[in-house]
């Protein structure tokens, strides 16, 4: 009863009611005529075998016409059905979210090509199985899947709910969760859908926004200290070079002397901070990496501290050449070498891989330095290009090297990223772009 009335309801009724009539007005208006026109004083068994076949011939009518109708609006509604169908997959699909469907007993019914790239399983893999194998031990403990209950209990639905989920291979991926009931056609709770979508990348990009706000407020501050800190600073140096003229107590002399070096290292300092907060602009021009790359190699194989290390290089030929300020770049590269250096200084054989290979998406050059030293421990790996950051002894450094690349890189509108793992090694990873500089088009 409930299908005829939806069918009723979708049918336009007055169309079949026009029609029937139609049906009947034709049929009995030919029977009239037969009867009037061809048929003269009929008997009384002529009228009724008259009768019988029109009712017999309306009846089969009538009959047929509903079912024809029937037949074809059915065809009608299962093509329309059909499209919707394939419309709503077709978009659940390929949705870059996670969509997943479990029934009542959390057991994955459906998975979607997004959580396939999400969290690395096929569907044949997962489906049949309980939702809980990928939800992180610790969050289980917790009662997670407890509290969700209760929203949707509470509320009917659980959304934008900020949580983890793991990975195929046992990483964890931050996501927002949004969850529903689903009922079939008696409105019986049958199941939930949840969609999942990957913030990893959201959350990186926040980071980064407020990496470089950090830096920003850092980089006005350090101007500020080191114009003041330039101008007593060079008064410091010249009364210590004039007394160290002057005197000729062997003591003094000497004390003056490490006075005078650890100006040079406040120099030095100065010199670091001008450069963080505003890098020098010299003119950029087209410039080959590879060349660039063996100057800054040279030059620190004559430094004490490299004397033993094995620079190993890979440059790709026929690079195509990037528009930028070499000494800049020069800066960079030397930094992160020296870094090298000293992260290997127990090492018995150190080296340094420098890498270069050019890039397809974003078109750019890619520069890697490697090295097989001590690595970066996983609380260090989030503040490495924050100024002032050093995991150095105190003395050994200042902490603004890496924040300086961080800027220089940036400004080209490049790339800088780091991989490291403790006790085997760190890698640097640079991406230059060929085609932009600083948002201005190569001329």
């Amino acid at each position: 009863m409930r299908e005829l009335l939806k069918f009723f309801k979708y049918v336009r009724l007055g169309y079949l009611l026009f029609t029937s009539l139609l049906i009947l007005g034709a049929v009995f208006g030919f029977f009239e005529i037969v009867q009037l026109t061809i048929l003269e004083n009929p008997s009384l068994s002529t009228l009724r075998w008259l009768y019988f076949t029109r009712g017999v011939l309306v009846a089969f009518l009538l009959v047929s016409w509903a079912a024809w109708t029937v037949y074809n609006y059915r065809q009608l509604y299962e093509d329309k059905l059909e499209v919707a169908e394939g419309r709503y997959k077709d978009i659940i699909e390929h949705s870059a979210d996670a969509i997943i469907s479990v029934n009542n007993d959390d057991t994955i019914t459906s998975w979607n090509r997004g959580a396939e790239k999400i969290f690395g399983w096929n569907r044949e893999e997962i489906i049949g199985k309980s939702m809980k194998i990928f939800i992180p031990e610790d969050l289980l403990e917790a009662r997670e899947l407890d509290c969700l209950e209760f929203g949707m209990t509470y509320r009917g639905y659980v959304q934008n709910y900020e949580t983890e989920r793991l990975t195929k291979s046992g990483k964890r991926v931050l996501v927002s969760l949004t969850e529903s009931f689903i009922r079939d056609v008696d409105g019986e709770i049958v199941g939930r859908s949840q969609v999942l979508r990957d913030l990893t990348e959201l959350r990186m990009r926040e980071e980064q926004v407020q990496q470089s706000e950090r830096l920003a407020a850092v980089g006005h501050m350090a101007a500020g200290v080191a114009h003041e800190i330039g101008n007593p600073l060079t008064a410091i140096s010249s009364l210590t070079q004039l007394v160290l003229r002057r005197t000729e107590d062997d003591f003094a002399r000497e004390q003056l002397a490490k006075v005078r070096e650890q100006i040079q290292r406040i120099n030095k300092i100065v010199r670091d901070l001008v450069d963080f907060s505003r890098p020098s602009s010299l003119d950029r021009k087209e410039t080959q990496v590879n060349r660039i790359i063996e100057s800054a190699v040279g030059l620190l194989k004559h430094d004490a501290r490299c004397r033993d290390v094995n620079f190993n290089l890979e440059l790709s030929p026929n690079l195509p050449e990037v528009l930028c300020v070499p000494d800049h770049i020069h800066q960079v590269l030397v930094n992160l070498l020296l870094n090298a250096v000293d992260a290997m200084k127990e090492i018995e054989e150190p080296k340094i891989i420098v890498e270069t290979t050019r890039t397809k998406e974003p078109d750019g050059i890619q520069i890697k330095v490697s090295d097989i030293g001590t690595g970066i421990t996983e609380e260090h790996m989030d503040h490495i290009f924050e100024p002032f950051f050093t995991t150095k002894e105190v003395g050994a450094g200042t902490g603004l090297g890496l924040s300086v690349s961080h800027g220089i890189i940036n400004k080209m509108g490049g790339n800088i990223a780091v991989d490291s793992t403790p006790g085997e090694g760190t890698t640097f990873n640079i991406v230059l772009p060929i085609r932009t500089y600083n948002n201005q088009p190569q001329q």
